[in-house]
């Protein structure tokens, strides 16, 4: 997009080149921080250093294809990934060995950003726990469930591109209807069961950032992270569907810490990087 935005200004006269600059700099800032998306099996935990360490067997990916964004999971092998995990609670609510999708910012040991326990039903995840960013993951919950949010910045403590969110608003779809949209404050908890399935859903909000954008009134705001929230949600699916399972854990000889941070303006290089990764 912004590759389009220069050719055009570059083909416009004078007094459009201005104000179109002025329209590419009042737009909200992108995020600048990578995000890798990856799935397979919990190979280790360390307490003391407070990290998780990931085997994975597929790599998130998105291609343009005749003007249509495509997505879905590369498989990948032979490698560790470790990174810090976005609650302690990981370290309770996981195991060694279980399937899991994972987000984690492009950094030198992490941090993840989000951790899910997965399922699989006719060759497609879903998760089942959550612990991190929901928003952060490419998988669906488990029994047509779904969840959205969005969170309210303290104006008043904001650090660059992001602010503290002081609530969290939720909304808890099932089988497509919204059932249920409520306010969280951290520490507190959604919950719905309102189906003869036996399933349930509760979504707990830990706490998080919001956009310095939403207190800026437009204004130009500092490049920098993008906001990343902290939530703990567990989906009992309904009868029928399938468990989640323990998988054996295979292991590379040596151990990858994930790569440098990398800003989103390299938007060429990400795919490179992402099929240098593969191998």
């Amino acid at each position: 997009m912004m590759n389009w935005r220069r050719s055009l200004a570059c083909a416009l006269p004078g007094a459009l080149i201005a104000a179109a600059v002025c329209l590419c700099l009042l737009a909200p800032v992108s995020a600048v921080f990578l995000e890798v998306k990856e799935k397979g099996s919990i190979a280790s935990f360390d307490t003391e250093n407070g990290t998780m360490t990931l085997a994975p067997d597929g790599v998130y990916e998105c291609r343009y294809e005749n003007g249509t964004r495509l997505c879905g999971w590369s498989p990948v092998s032979g490698r560790l990934v470790t990174g810090a995990v976005p609650d302690a609670r990981v370290f309770s609510a996981f195991h060694v060995g279980d399937a899991v999708a994972a987000t984690a910012v492009n950094a030198e040991g992490g941090p993840w950003i989000a951790v899910g326990r997965t399922v699989e039903s006719a060759d497609v995840p879903y998760a089942t726990m959550i612990v991190g960013d929901p928003a952060k993951l490419p998988v669906s919950l488990a029994g047509d469930y779904a969840l959205r949010y969005d969170t309210r910045p303290d104006c008043a403590n904001c650090t660059g591109s992001v602010c503290p969110a002081t609530v969290a608003n939720v909304t808890i779809t099932s089988e497509g209807r919204t059932v249920l949209q409520q306010t969280l404050a951290p520490g507190e908890t959604a919950f719905f069961n309102g189906r003869n399935d036996n399933s349930s859903i509760s979504v707990t909000f830990l706490g998080g950032q919001a956009s310095a954008y939403d207190c800026s009134g437009g204004q130009i705001i500092p490049p920098g992270p993008q906001p990343v929230s902290s939530f703990v949600v567990v989906v009992n699916p309904p009868i029928g569907f399938p468990e989640p399972s323990t998988q054996p854990v295979t292991t590379a000889p040596t151990k990858l810490a994930l790569p440098a941070l990398l800003p989103l303006v390299a938007v060429g290089l990400v795919g490179i990087l992402s099929r240098r990764r593969q191998g």
